[in-house]
């Protein structure tokens, strides 16, 4: 494996540049939730002291969680399969419960409400460099092919989709009302595809549920692959259901984006 500067070969291994993707999306992703709440709080006028506490304590929130995360890659304390339900399992639970928890929060609120949607849904071109991330892991023999664009992971169209509704959004203004059906449309899509990936990681887990041959999915256990299912997945499942939010919120209301 060619990983932290070593040049060792190691099959089935991950290579420098997985690591390299993986961390690059994850720091990217922690980065913009308390920009993301400084803007949403600027956007509704929140007072100068409260915004930046709240900016504050997202950020600490994020280091936190990436923190703990890695610990727990790290430590080794997830790649263990022989347990059912795998470790890693409530670790995914626990990441999406955390989720809904802020969803319903006024954080949640907040940035649902006073972010642009055009925002909200063009942040998700993320999961692009995430899928190209997953089909070089396939090319490296680090996990099966029904986990990428080549097999039946087709969640690259939720992000190509939201770069260019986000880019026409953008281009249309805030002061003309969205176009609710096509955002539900698209959102809908996505969280479906997001549901497709995870469970077809779940059933390549080398577990008795295991559904697919080749090489089983046990990367996301180890730094820093622990990030795709606890920062990756999980911020594409807090952006659908912040724009769902947003388009319940809105709904029969003259909005303006």
């Amino acid at each position: 494996m060619r990983s932290l500067g070593f040049d060792v070969v190691v099959a089935g291994a991950p290579q420098a540049d997985l690591f390299v993707l993986d961390v690059c999306i994850s720091v990217a992703l922690a980065l913009a939730l308390p920009l993301a709440r400084w803007s949403a709080g600027a956007r509704q006028g929140e007072a100068l002291a409260d915004r930046r506490r709240a900016t504050a304590w997202t950020g600490l929130g994020m280091l936190v969680w990436l923190g703990l995360t890695a610990g727990l890659g790290l430590s080794g304390v997830l790649d263990h399969w022989g347990e059912m339900p795998p470790r890693a399992l409530p670790v995914l639970l626990g990441s999406t419960l955390v989720v809904l928890a802020l969803w319903r929060s006024s954080f949640g609120r907040r940035l649902a409400e006073g972010l642009p949607l055009w925002l909200l849904v063009g942040y998700q071109a993320f999961r692009i460099p995430v899928e190209i991330m997953l089909h070089r892991a396939y090319e490296q023999g680090v996990i099966g092919v029904q986990m990428t664009w080549s097999g039946r992971n087709f969640d690259v169209v939720t992000g190509v989709l939201a770069l260019a509704l986000g880019l026409w959004l953008w281009r249309r203004g805030e002061d003309r009302p969205p176009p609710r059906a096509l955002v539900w449309a698209w959102n809908l899509l996505g969280l479906g595809l997001l549901i497709n990936i995870v469970t077809i990681a779940i059933l390549s887990m080398p577990t008795p549920m295991r559904a697919f041959e080749g090489p089983p999915n046990t990367f996301i256990a180890t730094f820093p692959y622990i990030w795709l299912p606890t920062v990756m997945v999980m911020a594409a499942l807090f952006g659908h259901l912040l724009v769902a939010r947003r388009l319940l919120a809105s709904a029969g209301k003259p909005a303006r984006d």
